[in-house]
């Protein structure tokens, strides 16, 4: 893993994603190594030769960009993160997240952060310092089944760590919620998952797969390690409103027996 520090310009960034007013990335690339990962697009805006998922550039004035570029804005939602994990292993030694949720805990922004990690447990103290309508804890889980993990997500925490730390923080009384990003048919199993974490959840997330933007890294992944799957995982590249429409089913079906909102994602 290559690791940089840098300088960046702003750290506050508009986004596009549906009711998301700003994105805030404390790092350019992640440890976690998800063969999957659609953020392999921002590659093209660094200067590395190394594959997405070997680099990790670190944004050292991160809290210092941050209170310039607050100044500029009056309030809005913001997104920790979308192009990387926050809670990477790195963040244990620079504490980067860390000190961007203790700047806007002071602030009128509300804060959704999404992770894959247990790490964000030793931020309890900072999250409740919000008001409680202000904040927001999502994990990923995309299996149940550490070998899956291993496979699609291999630094990233254990499957039981993730769900232990929603049962921690959801005892805390801090909003949680499951996103299923991205739904991998034949390998995901929304139904099992939703049963594991319904208990801790206020909303439960399902994402589909976009392949283009990844499609070599996990077709290679289903040869290797699903073959049964591969002519599925073709037929989806072939007619993904075939695969879309499947996946809308499924989560019609959990709809109907789950006591909390389900979102569905499909772009």
């Amino acid at each position: 893993m290559k690791v940089n520090e840098k300088k960046c310009k702003s750290i506050l960034s508009e986004s596009g994603i549906y009711d998301v007013d700003y994105s805030i990335n404390p790092y350019v690339g992640c440890e976690h190594g998800c063969k999957y990962c659609y953020a392999t697009f921002m590659k093209r805006f660094t200067n590395h030769s190394e594959d997405w998922g070997e680099f990790v550039d670190v944004k050292t004035n991160s809290i210092n960009v941050l209170e310039k570029d607050l100044m500029k804005k009056g309030k809005g939602s913001i997104l920790l993160s979308s192009v990387t994990d926050p809670y990477q292993p790195l963040e244990e030694k620079y504490k980067l997240t860390r000190k961007i949720l203790m700047r806007l805990s002071n602030s009128k922004f509300t804060v959704n952060i999404l992770t894959k990690s247990n790490l964000i447990l030793r931020d309890i103290d900072i999250l409740k310092k919000f008001n409680p309508e202000r904040i927001s804890v999502g994990l990923t889980i995309n299996f149940l089944d550490d070998r899956d993990r291993e496979i699609w997500e291999p630094k990233s925490a254990k499957i039981h760590d993730r769900i232990e730390t929603l049962e921690k923080l959801s005892k805390a009384d801090i909003d949680c919620y499951v996103h299923v990003g991205p739904y991998l048919e034949g390998i995901t199993d929304l139904n099992k998952i939703f049963t594991e974490i319904e208990s801790y959840v206020e909303e439960f997330q399902v994402e589909g797969i976009n392949l283009k933007e990844n499609e070599g890294k996990i077709m290679k992944t289903i040869k290797e390690h699903y073959p049964h799957l591969k002519e599925n995982y073709e037929a989806i590249l072939k007619d993904r409103p075939s695969y879309l429409r499947k996946l809308k089913e499924k989560t019609r079906k959990l709809k109907k027996i789950s006591s909390i909102p389900i979102s569905l994602f499909l772009d």
